[in-house]
């Protein structure tokens, strides 16, 4: 697997990623909103976590270092 999301990116998906995590969690996981959130923040952290995007790949799109 190669990376394609650079060291911006993940810095700001992380963040954003845990903010809507929280964000989540404090809604409620009983209501539909918050497992919404809860789950765009889960993947958000994931996908900067890691450095790979597949929506990034089906796209075409790299934020990373070319090499």
């Amino acid at each position: 697997m190669i990376n394609n999301v650079g060291m911006q990116d993940k810095v700001l998906r992380l963040t954003i990623g845990l903010f809507f995590m929280i964000t989540g969690l404090s809604v409620g996981i009983t209501s539909m909103w918050g497992v919404i959130i809860l789950l765009l923040g889960l993947i958000a952290v994931v996908t900067g976590a890691i450095g790979f995007c597949p929506l990034y790949k089906i796209l075409g799109l790299n934020t990373g270092k070319s090499e």
